[in-house]
């Protein structure tokens, strides 16, 4: 069995375009134009040399970037060989299913409210079977740079929840402590070079916020270095930031 991770807000833009895009942009398999089957929108797991994806199957404008299996994205490992030999295959996973009423996309946007951040896609012989769960460390952009890779392992030390938003000229890793009284921040990172830009990091008081500011990938090392884990808990109910690290004082 084979088993492959992707990121669940990745996998949500592209089933969001293909769900919305007018019918007469929606492309056909191979399979489905030998047997006149009616297409509906779809996400097409493809693999070839460069690697697994998931897309959409419209080619209507605007549609955001393929997303890649943790590990197979281009310049990664080369899933051809592992998933199917030398030429090229297309899977087509529905959207949504007439016959039953069934609708992934709404069943991933489900998920990511519940928290979930990875879409898992297992084959067993010719079965296809997808499933989300909630990872302590998402499936990241592929194209990051070791260094960029190296400050995402840095904030996930750090005890921060990382969240990506991938896009086409950027990219933003959001960062969130644990509790409600911790930093939060992000990073941006360029979506064709991999590289760190910049950062922010805003640190709660009681008496307002005060935000850091880095530029570059030393000097945004250097920012999350400083941080240390947040002692305030997750549904953590005191009144405000004092109160707080009172109270972990006191444990």
């Amino acid at each position: 069995m084979t088993t492959l991770n992707f990121a669940l807000n990745e996998v949500i833009d592209i089933a969001m375009h293909s769900a919305l895009a007018p019918r007469h942009t929606l492309r056909a398999t191979a399979d489905q134009h030998e047997t006149d089957e009616t297409v509906h929108a779809a996400l097409w797991w493809l693999r070839d040399s460069s690697g697994t994806y998931l897309t959409g199957n419209s080619t209507h404008k605007g549609a955001p970037r393929d997303a890649y299996a943790e590990g197979y994205g281009p310049c990664g490992d080369d899933a051809s060989g592992i998933l199917g030999g030398d030429s090229r295959l297309i899977d087509a996973i529905p959207l949504y299913e007439p016959e039953t009423g069934a609708c992934l996309h709404s069943d991933l946007i489900r998920a990511q409210r519940d928290g979930h951040n990875t879409l898992t896609l297992t084959l067993d012989g010719a079965r296809v079977g997808l499933s989300t769960f909630t990872a302590s460390k998402p499936v990241a952009p592929h194209g990051l740079t070791a260094y960029t890779h190296g400050i995402a392992d840095l904030a996930a030390a750090k005890e921060l929840r990382l969240t990506w938003k991938t896009g086409k000229a950027k990219h933003l890793l959001h960062l969130a402590a644990r509790g409600p009284h911790g930093v939060k921040g992000h990073v941006v990172i360029g979506a064709r070079s991999g590289k760190v830009l910049r950062a922010a990091i805003t640190y709660p008081s009681d008496h307002g916020v005060v935000q850091s500011t880095a530029e570059g990938t030393n000097d945004v090392r250097t920012l999350l270095d400083r941080l240390s884990p947040s002692p305030c808990p997750p549904g953590c109910t005191a009144p405000g930031v004092n109160a707080c690290f009172d109270r972990a004082l006191q444990k």
